[in-house]
């Protein structure tokens, strides 16, 4: 083993971990400072203003759910409006990859029809923790 490769892995993990912890902090902070500001700019009927070199500006975006989280109603919906481009039939890979995890955990095998239509990989990384 490669005892100065090993401790260059640990301080870079460390740095990892703590330019996160700032990143965390920073969204935080600004998350505050957003709601302060956007009414103001609204107040001051202002879109757009540039300070330090940048310009900062209101995005207005759109965004669409299902009321009531009914997905179903909503691709029943779309289909019938010939929008049926926008519904498409998935699953969520974490999810799947968690149930194949606990079937490993378990010791059982996939079922027969999954597992000729899966791909399971083993991933190895190196993790650290504090001591």
């Amino acid at each position: 083993m490669n005892a100065e490769q090993l401790r260059t892995y640990v301080s870079l993990e460390q740095q990892r971990l703590d330019l996160e912890a700032q990143i965390d902090a920073i969204k935080r902070e600004t998350a505050e400072l957003e709601a302060a500001l956007l009414p103001q700019f609204e107040q001051d009927a202002i879109d757009r203003i540039s300070i330090d070199g940048r310009t900062v500006y209101v995005e207005r975006k759109l965004w669409a759910k299902a009321k009531d989280g009914d997905k179903p109603a909503v691709c029943k919906a779309l289909k019938r409006c010939r929008l049926g481009d926008y519904v498409e039939e998935t699953f969520n890979t974490n999810s799947l990859s968690a149930y194949v995890r606990e079937l490993d955990r378990e010791g059982r095998a996939l079922p027969p029809s999954l597992a000729v239509v899966l791909d399971v990989s083993e991933v190895f990384k190196l993790r650290t923790r504090r001591s």
